[in-house]
């Protein structure tokens, strides 16, 4: 097949496939508003954040140490070009090494319009205690509980062809090959507040009433 194939996503009120773990304040978010951190069963620490894919608000300049995408790269050092530049233990970068402690590093450039970027979630209740499941707290009213469910099918697309790699180590698994169209038949989550014609994401006209 030599052009991308056209599917029609469909919602409804059973797809499970859309619903989602809920979204925990990070450890790293606690740590920096004094809150209690997520442990182990065992009560030690948790040794890693969750992380979620979210948006950037604004671009950000990062710096990847080399060699650090697979334990073997280092092993075949010399296929590789050089780094973009070298980090000190002040945390300075310059572009060529100032002493033998200096890691080598790739700058990147993160824009909004990337995508997705996994990232620790950071966001706490109203009151300031963390999000420990979809609900304030358990067994709590619809008032003060969370959708887990996504309304339509387009960001669990997103996120598949955002994230996921290929056997041939590339991605955009779903677009590459077709564009979707989301239909919200019988969604399984709902905007209860409404939502504006222009943000809408699946096929239709006019604002999504509550």
């Amino acid at each position: 097949m030599t052009g991308k194939a056209r599917i029609a996503h469909l919602a409804g009120p059973n797809a499970t496939i859309q619903n989602t773990p809920a979204l925990v304040t990070s450890n790293k978010a606690r740590a920096k508003h004094g809150l209690a951190l997520l442990t182990n069963p065992d009560g030690s620490r948790a040794r890693f954040d969750v992380l979620r894919p979210q948006r950037l608000a604004a671009p950000v300049r990062v710096y990847v140490e080399q060699f650090s995408a697979h334990p073997l790269e280092a092993d075949t050092a010399e296929l590789y070009g050089p780094p973009d530049g070298y980090i000190d233990s002040a945390g300075s970068v310059h572009k060529e090494r100032q002493s033998a402690g200096d890691r080598p590093v790739y700058e990147i450039e993160l824009h909004p319009e990337d995508g997705l970027y996994p990232l620790p979630y950071m966001a706490r209740q109203a009151d300031g205690t963390p999000w420990d499941e979809e609900c304030a707290f358990p067994n709590a009213p619809e008032a003060k509980a969370r959708q887990g469910f996504f309304p339509d099918g387009s960001r669990s697309f997103e996120e598949i062809d955002r994230l996921q790699v290929g056997e041939n180590g590339t991605g955009n698994l779903i677009s590459a090959k077709a564009d979707i169209d989301f239909f919200r038949v019988l969604p399984p989550a709902g905007f209860t507040k409404g939502l504006p014609a222009e943000q809408r994401s699946d096929v239709g006209a006019g604002d999504i009433t509550p």
